[in-house]
């Protein structure tokens, strides 16, 4: 039996809160290291909690809702033709709902000194590269593909689909160790609108990065429907006597 939409809605809603609370605090402690000492862990940490988060979420709710948490899977299934185009716009608005209610609850964990120092844990390109924007743009580009593709392939009738929810999140984990000190890989806009959107309170210089935020991750996840279709759809090659 298909689950009714308002079930879908609120398990994307749910399963986004989890990323992002979990991710974002996971950030915060990291860079407010006199307010939470010991936990001056870096990225290793910061990429096992997000992985771990969504492995969680997924498995929690994914016979509800599919388990997107991230409107670049959205549209990136939606592209390779795996989502019905008219809950595009429910499931991203349950999203970017999910992510504003988790950065609220973060402030009112750590508290606003930590929130205010760590932008709630808005992931923002790395200012000391010589091409920042460039280089973050890029690196969510490739980081997302690399995350829709992973959702694409495990998940695809030909693959081992057991070990899909697993390389999921050791895909965003494995991401964001590579290029969390580059652009902060957040290969999510919904991800990356809830902290920012809250730390307003307090500072416009979240917010004010926030479309490469959702450039880069719609345009990596629509290179992976592409990249998908080719590898999974492609008619399959004549042999040679």
């Amino acid at each position: 039996m298909s689950r009714p939409l308002s079930s879908a809605l609120v398990a994307e809603a749910y399963g986004t809160f989890v990323l992002t609370l979990i991710g974002s605090t996971a950030i915060t402690v990291v860079t407010d290291g006199t307010l939470f000492p010991g936990t001056s862990l870096g990225l290793g940490f910061i990429g096992l909690a997000h992985g771990i988060a969504l492995l969680v979420g997924i498995a929690t709710v994914a016979a509800v809702s599919g388990a997107h948490f991230n409107p670049a899977v959205t549209i990136g299934l939606t592209a390779a033709g795996k989502f019905p185009k008219s809950r595009v716009i429910p499931y991203i608005s349950a999203q970017l709902v999910g992510a504003v209610i988790a950065a609220i609850a973060e402030l009112g964990v750590v508290g606003w000194s930590a929130a205010k120092l760590s932008n709630l844990g808005t992931p923002l390109p790395n200012t000391s590269l010589p091409y920042p924007v460039f280089a973050a743009l890029l690196a969510e580009i490739i980081g997302t593909m690399i995350l829709v593709m992973t959702v694409l392939g495990t998940t695809d009738q030909a693959s081992n689909q057991p070990w899909a929810t697993s390389a999921i999140g050791l895909s965003l984990a494995a991401v964001i160790w590579s290029f969390g000190a580059i652009s902060g890989a957040s290969l999510n806009p919904a991800r990356s609108f809830g902290p920012a959107a809250v730390s307003l309170l307090f500072s416009t210089n979240a917010i004010s990065w926030y479309p490469l935020y959702v450039v880069g991750p719609i345009l990596g996840g629509l290179l992976a429907a592409v990249l998908y279709g080719i590898i999974f759809r492609k008619p399959a090659m004549p042999t040679t006597p």
